[in-house]
C-alpha cells in the first residue's frame, strides 16, 4: 500500500493517534506531566476533522475490488466443499463394499 493511500485511510489515523497518546503519557510519566484525558481527545477530534473536511481522510467505501475477493472467496469454499462431499461419497461407498 502506497502511502499516499495510508494517509487517506482512517485505520492509518487510528493507528498514529493511539501510538501518539501511548508517547505522551509514556513521556508525562518519565517527565512527571500529565495531560488531562478531555484535552488528548479534544486535540485528536480536532485534527481528525480538519482531515475530513480538508479531504485527506475520506469515507470508506465498498470497492469493485473487495466485492470481486468476496466472489473468489464464495467460490473457493464452494469447491471444497464439493470436493469434501466427493471425498465423504467415495469413503462411504469403500465402507459399504
Amino acid at each position: 500500500m502506497k502511502l499516499k493511500d495510508r494517509i487517506k485511510s482512517y485505520k492509518f489515523w487510528v493507528a498514529l493517534s493511539a501510538s501518539l497518546v501511548i508517547l505522551l503519557k509514556t513521556l508525562g510519566d518519565a517527565l512527571n506531566f500529565e495531560v488531562p484525558e478531555e484535552v488528548v481527545n479534544g486535540i485528536i477530534m480536532g485534527f481528525c476533522g480538519v482531515l475530513v473536511v480538508l479531504g485527506v481522510v475520506e469515507k470508506p467505501t465498498i470497492t469493485q475490488t473487495t466485492t470481486e475477493e468476496t466472489e473468489k472467496n464464495k467460490s473457493a469454499e464452494t469447491e471444497t466443499d464439493s470436493s469434501e462431499i466427493e471425498k465423504n461419497n467415495s469413503q462411504d461407498k469403500t465402507n459399504k463394499e
